[in-house]
């Protein structure tokens, strides 16, 4: 056999293969199209019709470079801005994360302005190319994925006053982001290889660098339409963002019915936690396009449809027949996620734990036991029911792409031809991932022991497991239908049953058990992306790596800056409108909850028990419509995805509700009629369109967060007028009245 070379700048394995497998003849990418065309007539079970995603070119430039000095450069000045934007935000009004849209267009323009600047081969090899921008996007979106160990961190400093060496909390962050790589990379061959999954949400992605990149006239057409529609996005997003923020949330129910707090709880979504949102009219991309109704599968999106319709009847009888006695009859919030005291006022957190993390029992006996509200206690028992049975569904539903896995039957594994495309370049090493995962898990067990964590090394241990069947379970589900589940909740709940007594080991069992799913989904997508773009996967490694060590030290160091100089601001309630503690403190009031009062509340007797019984439930949920199917396939009660469903009932108590009505209406315009009547038309625009209304709109929030909303540290106020109220009027005008469920000093 002929010696083989390999391009340093694209990794390409060059020269004769045995038996021409990995060749870059026509007959390879015949047969991948040919491979292609096969699984758009026989798609998977339980699965929508095979997505159009699986379109995009299967031709590749093997010479074209990814690992240049300005595609490092770039990366890393991307990477900056975003970590330390992600974390700004973390501790403003409205969280705001830097998108993979937004970083591939800012790396596309930064790239395209350093090759102007003349200069040796070394530094200008030619035009920044499609694989230069893809390593700077995925190191940029790697760095602004945002640490979520340094939530906990932060609670630790402001609400018990402990500060982590610097050493121990840099080791709590790399390793928390780390074991999510090890187990993503380890789970390649289930999550990444299979054609089956094909990651909706970065479809918009691939489609955006094709369009920028190829020189077709179709890719041309893409390119101008792409530009249109950006620049009206852009141009259109100053409005509900600054100009008439009240386009964000129109109800004409709130507008033409009596200002009652009925009315407000059924109608009611501008603001986080005001009320359903049903029928409420949204001007606004951010909120519109927050479930992605442009590339989310039908399937998927039906599933959301009936958790919503579901979750509008079930949250307000909740509510108003008092369920958990946590309701109208008790004065409660409508919606809350604080701990609350039996009047509805904010729970006393600081004043029940002591400085090491353990409840003070003759506090708790004077204060009482914390409360829920029902409609939180109904959505905590729904994401309970997501989560467990998201395992048992990808079990067996996914018998065969895991049993071909397990046995190495390579023959029964219908692989992505992208990744045919691929098998040319070097892959990252198994060894590697494995190292990773080993050396991550033991800097966790050493800044547990030297950090006074709480938990055990066991309790450690068994938050890296869970992580990896939630990574499994996640994996599968958001790679086919683009829904993705919140890890937190479940795994606070997993942490507070199994290890109970002390808030900060709750902390930490949640951040090794939750937060490395993020990282590890967010790896997949990545990884799936490099697939997508025919990248060499372990660059997309050495990307993600590089950008997560950017990110953890400029999360790090935005973190404590703002600790330090906006402490106050933070712990009040409702911060001063530039920055707010509310995600913190809503981390801080689950953590002392499940740490401190597991055992009290939210065994299988006891009042919120509903919660813990709902994760077994979860487990076997799926069995009866699985053996249904397996009677009567013409009923097709495959498609019923139960984790799907369980999830979009859960995820209503989250973010503001006005965008859904709107969003279910263009994904049903985008997903069922372009889809089966433009069909040529869907196939061209419509992953550009989604592109470029979350590019133009993630553009110029960021653009004015930063600039006029305080993001900088002043604001400029824009006047107030009927399509701007004042702050203390809901922007839907819907009744508001001073509520008891606002953050305390006291918490």
């Amino acid at each position: 056999m002929e010696c083989e070379t390999i391009n340093p700048s694209s990794g390409a394995r060059e020269g004769p293969k045995e038996n021409g497998e990995y060749s870059e003849n026509c007959k390879q990418f015949e047969a991948s199209e040919c491979f292609m065309m096969k699984e758009k007539e026989a798609p998977g079970e339980n699965s929508d019709e095979t997505h159009d995603g699986l379109n995009f070119p299967l031709d590749d430039d093997s010479a074209s470079p990814v690992v240049t000095l300005r595609s490092c450069i770039v990366g890393f000045l991307v990477s900056v801005v975003g970590a330390a934007t992600t974390q700004l935000f973390l501790f403003k009004p409205v969280h705001l994360r830097i998108q993979t849209l937004f970083a591939q267009i800012i790396a596309m323009l930064c790239g395209r302005a350093l090759q102007l600047i003349p200069g040796p081969k070394w530094w200008n090899p030619g035009p920044f190319g499609m694989k230069e921008t893809v390593f700077s996007s995925i190191m940029a979106t790697s760095a602004s994925i945002g640490a979520f160990a340094v939530e906990s961190l932060a609670v630790e400093e402001l609400y018990f006053d402990r500060k982590t060496n610097i050493w121990i909390a840099l080791a709590i962050l790399l390793s928390s982001q780390m074991i999510g790589y090890g187990w993503a990379g380890l789970l390649q061959p289930l999550l990444i290889y299979p054609s089956q999954l094909i990651y909706p949400e970065i479809l918009p992605s691939v489609a955006l660098f094709h369009s920028l990149f190829s020189k077709s006239s179709e890719a041309l057409d893409q390119l101008r339409f792409f530009k249109k529609a950006f620049l009206a996005m852009g141009v259109y997003e100053i409005f509900p963002t600054y100009i008439c923020p009240a386009i964000q949330a129109i109800s004409l129910f709130c507008l033409s019915l009596p200002k009652t707090l009925t009315v407000t709880h059924l109608f009611g979504g501008a603001e986080p936690l005001e009320g359903m949102g049903f029928l409420s009219i949204s001007g606004d991309w951010a909120l519109v396009g927050a479930h992605g109704p442009l590339y989310t599968p039908l399937n998927a999106q039906i599933h959301h449809i009936i958790g919503v319709f579901i979750a509008i009847l079930l949250f307000p009888l909740a509510y108003s027949n008092s369920w958990y006695n946590g309701g109208l009859a008790q004065n409660f919030p409508f919606m809350s996620v604080s701990l609350l005291l039996p009047n509805g006022k904010p729970y006393p957190i600081k004043k029940v734990i002591k400085a090491d993390g353990t409840p003070d029992s003759d506090a708790i006996k004077h204060m009482g036991l914390p409360r829920l509200t029902a409609t939180d206690v109904v959505a905590q028992t729904f994401a309970s029911l997501a989560a467990t049975s998201a395992i048992t569904h990808a079990i067996i539903y996914n018998y065969d792409i895991l049993k071909s896995v397990l046995l190495k039957n390579k023959q029964n594994i219908k692989l992505d031809p992208h990744r045919l495309v691929c098998k040319k370049y070097d892959d990252f090493p198994v060894l590697g991932f494995v190292s990773i995962l080993f050396l991550s898990i033991i800097l966790a067990l050493l800044a547990s022991i030297l950090g006074h964590s709480g938990i055990s090394s066991l309790g450690l241990l068994v938050a890296t497991i869970v992580s990896s069947a939630l990574t499994l379970a996640m994996g599968f589900l958001i790679g086919i239908t683009g829904f993705s589940l919140q890890a937190l909740g479940v795994v606070q709940t997993i942490g507070g049953l199994l290890f109970p007594g002390n808030a900060f080991g709750n902390m930490w069992f949640t951040v090794y058990g939750a937060s490395t799913v993020t990282q590890a989904i967010n790896m997949l997508k990545d990884l799936k992306l490099g697939q997508y773009m025919h990248v060499s996967q372990k660059y997309v490694v050495y990307s993600q790596i590089f950008g997560t060590l950017i990110g953890l030290f400029v999360n790090y160091g935005v973190m404590k800056l703002l600790v330090r100089t906006q402490r106050e601001v933070l712990l009040s309630s409702g911060g001063n409108g530039v920055f707010s503690g509310f995600i913190i403190a809503a981390f801080n009031s689950r953590a002392v909850c499940w740490g401190s009062f597991s055992r009290q509340l939210f065994l299988a007797d006891q009042k919120y028990g509903s919660i813990s019984l709902a994760l077994a439930i979860g487990l076997v949920l799926p069995f009866p419509f699985f053996i249904l199917h397996r009677f009567f396939p013409q009923l097709k009660l495959n498609r019923l995805n139960v984790p799907l469903l369980m999830g979009s009932i859960s995820s209503n108590i989250w973010g503001a509700a006005a965008g859904r009505f709107v969003n279910i209406l263009i994904g049903l315009m985008s997903q069922f009629w372009a889809r089966k009547y433009r069909h040529q038309w869907y196939k061209k625009y419509n992953y550009v369109l989604s592109a470029a209304l979350d590019g133009g709109a993630q553009l110029v929030i960021l653009f004015f967060a930063l600039v006029f909303q305080g993001g900088f540290g002043y604001e400029i106020k824009f006047p107030t007028y009927f399509l701007n109220p004042e702050r203390s009027v809901a922007r839907d005008y819907c009744y508001m009245p001073r509520r008891g469920n606002k953050l305390s000093k006291q918490q």
